[in-house]
């Protein structure tokens, strides 16, 4: 039951930390370009780097005046992050790309 638990905790927090603006973007541009179920992992692993891309240079795009770092990759907590983020991106990119093959489904039957 510990491990439900940590995995419920472990979903929730990514579909948090993906479900803002930003994420929303990101995760609707990723559907766009998804054609299929067997590109799932690797366009929500594509919406993460993206997602590390702009944090990274938003500060040094916002006003120049930042300095550019690489993120902490030798550190537990950024690998940490990043993996509940990919679990927020994969709900996300799931219900985008189930509801966009629902729209495309009906619009082709109804031609």
């Amino acid at each position: 039951m510990e491990y439900v638990d940590q995995a419920v905790a472990i979903l929730r927090e990514g579909f948090a930390n993906a479900n803002n603006p930003k994420g929303l973007l990101i995760a609707l541009a990723a559907t766009v370009f998804m054609q299929s179920w067997k590109q799932w992992f690797p366009v929500a692993f594509g919406a993460v780097l993206i997602h590390i891309a702009i944090d990274t240079l938003a500060p040094v795009l916002a006003g120049g005046t930042g300095n550019l770092r690489l993120p902490p990759l030798t550190e537990t907590t950024f690998w940490t992050q990043s993996g509940v983020l990919f679990v927020g991106y994969l709900i996300i990119i799931a219900v985008f790309f189930l509801i966009k093959s629902m729209i495309f489904r009906k619009s082709a039957a109804a031609h």
